[in-house]
Protein backbone atom coordinates (compact mmCIF):
# COMPACT_ATOMS: atom_id res chain seq x y z
CA UNK A 1 0.00 0.00 0.00
CA UNK A 2 1.51 3.49 -0.94
CA UNK A 3 1.62 6.22 1.33
CA UNK A 4 -1.60 9.14 1.20
CA UNK A 5 -0.51 11.11 3.11
CA UNK A 6 3.46 12.85 3.47
CA UNK A 7 2.49 13.56 7.33
CA UNK A 8 0.18 12.98 9.66
CA UNK A 9 -0.30 15.42 13.13
CA UNK A 10 -1.27 14.04 16.01
CA UNK A 11 -2.17 16.85 18.35
CA UNK A 12 -4.57 17.52 21.60
CA UNK A 13 -7.81 19.75 20.46
CA UNK A 14 -6.30 22.44 23.30
CA UNK A 15 -3.44 22.82 20.68
CA UNK A 16 -5.47 23.02 17.90
CA UNK A 17 -4.64 26.86 16.72
CA UNK A 18 -0.49 25.62 16.44
CA UNK A 19 -1.65 22.22 14.51
CA UNK A 20 -3.96 24.47 12.23
CA UNK A 21 -1.22 27.15 11.25
CA UNK A 22 1.56 24.29 11.39
CA UNK A 23 -0.85 22.26 8.98
CA UNK A 24 -1.28 25.73 6.45
CA UNK A 25 2.37 26.08 6.81
CA UNK A 26 2.96 22.42 5.62
CA UNK A 27 0.22 22.44 2.62
CA UNK A 28 1.81 25.41 1.22
CA UNK A 29 4.78 23.79 0.57
CA UNK A 30 3.12 21.48 -1.40
CA UNK A 31 2.77 18.47 1.35
CA UNK A 32 -0.01 16.44 1.40
CA UNK A 33 -1.18 16.48 4.86
CA UNK A 34 -3.64 14.61 7.28
CA UNK A 35 -5.01 17.26 9.72
CA UNK A 36 -8.37 16.11 10.88
CA UNK A 37 -10.10 18.90 11.21
CA UNK A 38 -9.46 19.97 7.54
CA UNK A 39 -12.26 19.32 5.02
CA UNK A 40 -10.70 16.80 3.09
CA UNK A 41 -10.08 14.46 5.82
CA UNK A 42 -13.30 14.71 7.44
CA UNK A 43 -14.50 12.95 4.39
CA UNK A 44 -11.92 10.58 5.06
CA UNK A 45 -13.31 10.20 8.43
CA UNK A 46 -17.16 10.59 7.71
CA UNK A 47 -18.94 7.23 8.93
CA UNK A 48 -16.04 5.17 9.56
CA UNK A 49 -14.76 3.72 12.38
CA UNK A 50 -12.41 6.25 14.42
CA UNK A 51 -9.82 3.52 15.53
CA UNK A 52 -9.45 1.56 12.28
CA UNK A 53 -9.08 5.36 10.34
CA UNK A 54 -6.15 6.71 12.84
CA UNK A 55 -4.65 3.14 13.08
CA UNK A 56 -4.41 3.10 8.72
CA UNK A 57 -3.46 6.53 8.75
CA UNK A 58 -0.56 6.82 11.55
CA UNK A 59 0.65 3.63 10.74
CA UNK A 60 0.47 2.79 7.15
CA UNK A 61 -0.79 5.54 4.83
CA UNK A 62 1.51 8.08 5.79
CA UNK A 63 5.26 8.65 5.77
CA UNK A 64 6.24 11.23 8.77
CA UNK A 65 4.04 11.46 11.64
CA UNK A 66 4.01 14.94 13.78
CA UNK A 67 3.26 14.86 17.16
CA UNK A 68 2.73 18.17 19.09
CA UNK A 69 3.12 16.86 22.85
CA UNK A 70 2.13 18.76 25.22
CA UNK A 71 0.71 18.45 29.15
CA UNK A 72 -2.70 18.52 27.22
CA UNK A 73 -1.43 15.64 24.88
CA UNK A 74 -0.12 13.37 27.53
CA UNK A 75 -3.43 12.69 29.33
CA UNK A 76 -6.04 12.75 26.64
CA UNK A 77 -6.32 8.74 25.38
CA UNK A 78 -7.19 9.60 21.81
CA UNK A 79 -3.97 11.55 20.95
CA UNK A 80 -2.10 8.89 23.11
CA UNK A 81 -3.22 6.44 20.93
CA UNK A 82 -2.07 7.85 17.55
CA UNK A 83 1.89 8.37 19.23
CA UNK A 84 1.56 3.97 20.00
CA UNK A 85 -0.10 3.68 16.86
CA UNK A 86 3.01 6.10 14.84
CA UNK A 87 5.97 4.00 17.65
CA UNK A 88 4.67 0.69 16.91
CA UNK A 89 4.45 1.28 13.02
CA UNK A 90 7.22 3.78 12.43
CA UNK A 91 9.77 3.89 15.66
CA UNK A 92 12.28 2.02 14.70
CA UNK A 93 12.69 3.93 11.09
CA UNK A 94 12.96 7.86 12.45
CA UNK A 95 9.39 8.99 10.91
CA UNK A 96 7.78 9.97 13.84
CA UNK A 97 8.80 13.62 14.61
CA UNK A 98 8.01 14.53 18.26
CA UNK A 99 7.79 18.02 18.91
CA UNK A 100 7.15 18.80 22.71
CA UNK A 101 5.17 22.53 22.65
CA UNK A 102 5.53 23.41 26.56
CA UNK A 103 8.38 21.05 27.93
CA UNK A 104 6.04 17.96 28.80
CA UNK A 105 7.67 15.09 27.18
CA UNK A 106 6.30 11.83 25.82
CA UNK A 107 6.50 8.52 28.35
CA UNK A 108 9.52 6.87 28.47
CA UNK A 109 7.77 3.77 27.27
CA UNK A 110 7.59 5.30 23.84
CA UNK A 111 10.21 8.29 23.38
CA UNK A 112 13.35 7.53 25.48
CA UNK A 113 15.34 11.12 24.71
CA UNK A 114 18.54 9.19 25.22
CA UNK A 115 18.04 7.06 22.55
CA UNK A 116 15.92 9.35 20.06
CA UNK A 117 15.77 12.94 19.00
CA UNK A 118 13.04 15.02 19.71
CA UNK A 119 12.14 19.34 18.56
CA UNK A 120 11.27 21.77 20.73
CA UNK A 121 8.70 24.65 19.75
CA UNK A 122 5.45 26.29 20.15
CA UNK A 123 6.38 28.38 17.00
CA UNK A 124 4.04 26.87 14.35
CA UNK A 125 5.93 28.39 11.35
CA UNK A 126 9.89 26.96 12.82
CA UNK A 127 7.64 23.26 13.58
CA UNK A 128 6.55 23.18 9.92
CA UNK A 129 10.10 24.60 9.14
CA UNK A 130 11.49 21.55 10.62
CA UNK A 131 9.25 19.24 9.19
CA UNK A 132 9.20 19.69 5.36
CA UNK A 133 12.91 20.01 5.80
CA UNK A 134 12.86 16.60 7.14
CA UNK A 135 10.78 15.69 4.63
CA UNK A 136 12.63 17.31 2.00
CA UNK A 137 16.05 15.51 2.69
CA UNK A 138 14.28 12.05 2.64
CA UNK A 139 12.73 12.65 -1.08
CA UNK A 140 16.19 14.14 -1.57
CA UNK A 141 18.33 10.74 -0.50
CA UNK A 142 15.81 8.27 -2.20
CA UNK A 143 15.69 10.19 -5.62
CA UNK A 144 19.56 10.11 -5.22
CA UNK A 145 19.27 6.39 -4.98
CA UNK A 146 16.94 6.12 -7.95
CA UNK A 147 18.97 8.10 -9.71
CA UNK A 148 22.01 5.83 -8.47
CA UNK A 149 20.59 3.03 -10.20
CA UNK A 150 19.83 1.76 -6.59
CA UNK A 151 16.51 1.84 -6.74
CA UNK A 152 15.08 0.62 -9.82
CA UNK A 153 16.78 -1.54 -12.36
CA UNK A 154 15.56 0.71 -15.45
CA UNK A 155 17.54 3.37 -13.76
CA UNK A 156 20.62 1.81 -13.32
CA UNK A 157 23.51 2.50 -16.02
CA UNK A 158 25.16 -0.92 -15.83
CA UNK A 159 21.60 -2.25 -16.85
CA UNK A 160 22.06 -2.35 -20.82
CA UNK A 161 20.62 -4.41 -23.54
CA UNK A 162 23.03 -6.78 -24.21
CA UNK A 163 23.69 -7.48 -20.46
CA UNK A 164 20.03 -8.42 -19.68
CA UNK A 165 18.96 -11.63 -19.08
CA UNK A 166 15.44 -12.65 -20.02
CA UNK A 167 13.58 -15.36 -18.06
CA UNK A 168 12.01 -17.92 -20.15
CA UNK A 169 8.32 -18.64 -20.19
CA UNK A 170 6.81 -20.67 -17.55
CA UNK A 171 6.39 -23.51 -21.04
CA UNK A 172 9.98 -23.69 -21.35
CA UNK A 173 10.17 -21.60 -24.84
Amino acid sequence: MGRLFDVAISFAMENQEVADTVYHYLRAEGLSVFYAPAPECQSILSGENQREIFYRVFGLESQYVLLLVSRFYVIKQVPMEEARIAFSKHGSDSSVIPVYLDGTGLPAELLDIKKQNYFSSDNAAEIAAHVALKISKTKRKKEKKTANGVGGIMKNEKNKADTQIFIQNYNGE
